[in-house]
């Protein structure tokens, strides 16, 4: 039976994933890079979005957890992601009720708030995850926390009910820039308080890697994969 984090504010953290496979991974990306490419990139951005939310982790007191599909990916995602994040296969069909999956899952063991994130935006620290979590936590039972990604959607999303969960995550028009503005739209009709932190980046499209080299260029220790991954395929094309 799964231990039920109760009375010190424990927050459920889910990492939202897929195995990075050519031909469906990063399909945007991939109509500039080709599909192989895209799947590397896919796979670093995954590592490094692992790595800073087990930093997180580690000193707010989450509870990590990957969440995948297909459910034949378990294997490729297990390999990559070590044995620290244990999987659990979350495919409801639509994205906002594997959602709605999800943060049920995290709240049956962290009653007082749950989180999910994506696995693409490699930029995206641990101190961005730490401040979510916070904010979350010191926020009431109606809060919501989100980080939106500068595409119109939002790269994490804090709550601290289900209720709140399915208010938000029920079906729209997902992978569109509209997302964050109906996400918030759902908040104010059900009376959630919902607090925005800084923009961060997913990396979709041919103009977001070329603002991420861009990045990585100014900052020598950010996204470690995914700046050996860059310079890997850089070196095979010269």
């Amino acid at each position: 039976m799964t231990a039920v984090r109760t009375g010190t504010g424990w927050i459920g953290l889910g990492l939202m994933c897929k195995p990075p496979r050519p031909g469906t991974s990063k399909t945007r990306l991939a109509g500039s890079i080709g599909p192989e490419a895209a799947a590397r990139l896919s796979q670093a951005f995954l590592e490094d979005c692992a790595h800073s939310a087990r930093e997180a982790a580690a000193i707010a007191r989450l509870l990590p957890r990957a969440f995948f599909r297909p459910e034949d990916g378990r294997q490729e995602l297990a390999t990559i992601l070590g044995p620290d994040w244990p999987l659990t296969l979350a495919d409801s069909g639509d994205l906002g009720a594997t959602m709605i999956e999800v943060l049920a899952q995290l709240l049956a063991e962290c009653p007082a708030g749950a989180m999910i994130m994506g696995a693409d935006m490699p930029l995206m620290g641990k101190a961005a995850i730490v401040e979510a979590a916070e904010a979350l936590r010191a926020g009431g039972t109606d809060g919501v926390v989100i980080i939106p990604s500068a595409d119109g959607g939002y790269c994490l999303l804090g709550i601290r009910s289900l209720a709140a969960a399915r208010a938000l995550c029920a079906p729209m028009a997902w992978s569109t820039p509209t997302v964050l503005a109906e996400t918030c739209r759902r908040a104010e009709i059900a009376g959630l308080a919902v607090q925005s932190l800084a923009v961060q980046r997913d990396i979709d499209e041919q103009a977001d890697l070329g603002w991420l080299k861009a990045e990585l260029a100014r900052d020598a220790t950010a996204a470690p994969s995914t700046r050996r991954t860059i310079n890997a395929l850089q070196a095979m094309v010269q």
